[in-house]
């Protein structure tokens, strides 16, 4: 069955206007994490970024928001 309520949230980049790398993604999740206190386990570092955040699945995508690069993560 579908899911119709996900839950998402964006996360800023600290250099927005380049595109960033796997790595680049990665520090800005877990900086995402350890700023709101949550308990964060990557499962994949590769794209597409895969990441539990408190025992949810997430995938990191990269949009265009505000004239800059942000990290979209989308609960699956």
């Amino acid at each position: 069955m579908f899911k119709f309520l996900k839950k998402v949230f964006f996360v800023d980049l600290d250099d927005s206007l380049t595109y960033p790398s796997t790595q680049t993604i990665c520090n800005a999740i877990e900086k995402y994490c350890v700023s709101s206190k949550e308990k964060c386990q990557f499962v994949s570092t590769k794209k597409p970024v895969t990441f539990y955040l408190e025992d949810k699945l997430f995938t990191a995508e990269i949009t265009m928001a505000r004239g800059g690069y942000i990290i979209k993560c989308i609960e699956k």
